[in-house]
């Protein structure tokens, strides 16, 4: 970025006129409100769905935090998005937490709170009023649609992400407004720090071109009109070509790293194209109306005509209405192009873990330009007020809809109360996942509901008859029944697929366990000798192969099987015991 801009002029207008008189009261208001919204989350558990990948069972922070870990948080593991600075950060809350999901929860609604302060600054020095930055911020703070982003731990990427974008925007305006070269340096460290928490905000070079327009008017304007000129637009673009290439490359970091699985369709670009243009009238009718949110929008299998139309029809309409008003209301148009923007990385995003028509995580980021474009017109429309009277009467107007946004969120909040609750809301109000139903199933398993899991499995696996978490759970269930000849099925089929995401290991051990029962040992060994030459490290498989050897009467190659499993993981009790055992004279015949 080594164009150096002219000095920049505030934001003009009616807006002007709202100069906050005491800006930390008022960004104080806005933090009591996220506050008290989610005070509750601290008594809130893990959630199976990725919660376990992230954090209870990631082995990195399960480690506790060493030089070794901070390397390790910056090799692609193939467990999710390359995201060190998440993984560093839930290091740091298991150091200090243990695994009380309470703690992992609090540090979540921190960040939040942190993104609601630095988006208060970021209206206030964009539109230079205090209305308008209270209203974005409460907004962010108390909107229904931001539930699963704070009150979901491994949601952490979204609130670290924008917090570095946040913190990114802040710095750029300063440099805008007067270029020095350490302010160049934090600009790209901070959007370095976004795209390392998750790439959401590979857009960012796109939403500062739009503050370039408005309110930093960096743009000129064309003769006769108000479309920037072409000249001071390519230089813009030309001074941000380091940020763009920062984020194409977050992008194909993770693309190239994420696991690709989960997944039972792989739509068309028409069927992408379909569900992008239906998924934003969803997107908007969640500012407006949030209802039936759940962890999971299934990809639909098709999108009525009339529903992707009408999303065409809305956002062309909208865009209209904006271009029309941008002489007057400029804000509207940078609000509403700041949401279609920072939707582009999720509307139509490849196959990277699972398709879903939508997330409510992912509005985050682009409901901060609605939320701008709401305040400054509220803004506007307080500052073309005289009388006091109806300055309060607008107040009032105002604090209706935001209560109500409030009792909708805490409805809301509660459903992520327990993981059940999440899940039942998700089947609840959604057609059927095959993901939520396998993890719901899981939880059934550890409450002694083995029928209820049995049913929720099966119907997962009528959706997606290949899906290799669910054959797998299903062939546990059945081995748990001790119905062999049926898990040994469901294991068998699940193989590949684990083999493909790097987890047949445990599709083998469990079938070798089958087959023992089902006095098969000679295939039951086979697969055990296959488990050990793929995960010598681990200590199940040795054990249970000396287990069978041992109760077939093979004393030496048990004996051996012990004693390498105490090379494994020595003084394991198991193997002491073994070998204890097997090294005792026989008894005497007398």
């Amino acid at each position: 970025m080594s164009h150096t801009p002219p000095p920049v002029p505030q934001a003009p207008g009616p807006l002007s006129a709202c100069a906050p008189r005491w800006p930390l009261l008022f960004c104080l208001l806005a933090v009591a409100a996220a506050v008290l919204a989610y005070r509750d989350v601290g008594f809130f558990g893990f959630c199976n769905l990725d919660d376990s990948v992230y954090v209870t069972e990631n082995r990195l922070v399960l480690s506790g935090l060493s030089w070794d870990t901070v390397r390790r948080a910056f090799v692609p593991d193939n467990t999710g998005y390359l995201s060190p600075l998440v993984t560093l950060s839930f290091v740091l809350d298991a150091q200090a937490f243990g695994f009380w999901a309470g703690g992992f929860h609090l540090v979540n609604l921190a960040w939040h709170v942190a993104n609601v302060v630095l988006f208060f600054w970021l209206v206030l020095r964009l539109s230079d009023s205090r209305i308008a930055a209270l209203l974005a911020a409460a907004l962010l703070a108390v909107h229904p649609a931001h539930v699963e982003a704070v009150a979901w731990i491994s949601a952490r990427k979204d609130m670290l992400s924008t917090f570095f974008g946040l913190a990114a925007i802040h710095i750029y305006i300063g440099w805008a407004r007067r270029p020095r070269a350490s302010l160049n340096a934090g600009l790209h460290a901070a959007h370095v720090l976004s795209l390392m928490a998750k790439p959401m905000l590979v857009t960012l070079p796109g939403l500062l071109v739009l503050l370039d327009f408005w309110p930093l008017r960096r743009l000129g304007a064309a003769k006769g009109g108000v479309l920037p000129d072409w000249r001071e637009l390519a230089a813009r673009v030309r001074e941000k070509s380091l940020l763009l290439a920062l984020g194409v490359l977050a992008a194909f970091v993770a693309l190239s790293t994420h696991m690709q699985t989960f997944d039972r369709l792989d739509p068309g670009l028409g069927l992408k194209v379909a569900n992008a243009l239906a998924s934003c009238a969803g997107y908007l009718k969640l500012l407006v109306w949030p209802s039936n949110q759940a962890l999971v929008y299934p990809f639909p299998e098709s999108v009525p005509l009339a529903h992707s139309l009408g999303g065409q029809g809305l956002v062309l309409g909208l865009t209209a209405l904006c271009v029309w008003q941008v002489r007057r209301r400029p804000y509207l148009l940078v609000g509403w192009l700041w949401f279609l923007c920072a939707l582009i990385p999720v509307i139509m995003p490849p196959r990277v873990g699972m398709h879903v028509a939508m997330a409510d995580r992912w509005a985050y980021v682009p409901f901060l330009g609605l939320y701008l474009a709401l305040g400054c017109l509220v803004a506007e429309a307080f500052s073309a007020l005289r009388r006091p009277w109806a300055r309060v009467a607008l107040c009032l107007a105002l604090l209706a809809p935001l209560a109500a946004l409030t009792l909708v969120q805490q409805r809301q909040l509660a459903t992520w109360a327990t993981p059940s609750t999440i899940y039942e809301q998700a089947l609840r109000v959604t057609r059927k996942s095959h993901v939520v139903l396998n993890n719901y199933g899981g939880i059934k398993v550890a409450e002694g509901d083995d029928a209820a899991a049995e049913e929720l499995y099966r119907e997962a696996l009528r959706l997606h008859p290949t899906y290799d978490a669910c054959l797998y759970n299903l062939g546990l269930l059945c081995m748990r029944g001790e119905r062999f000849d049926e898990a040994l099925d469901f294991l068998t089929r699940a193989r590949p697929e684990m083999k493909r995401v790097g987890k047949e290991y445990e599709a083998m051990r469990a079938m070798a366990h089958c087959l023992a029962r089902l006095g098969r040992s000679g295939e039951a060994q086979v697969l055990y000798l296959g488990c050990l030459e793929l995960e010598p490290g681990k200590l199940d498989a040795w054990l249970d192969w000396a287990k069978l050897a041992e109760v077939l009467g093979q004393r030496d190659r048990a004996l051996g099987l012990y004693r390498m499993s105490l090379t494994v993981a020595p003084g394991n009790p198991n193997g002491l015991d073994g070998v204890r055992r097997l090294e005792a004279p026989a008894p005497s015949l007398p």
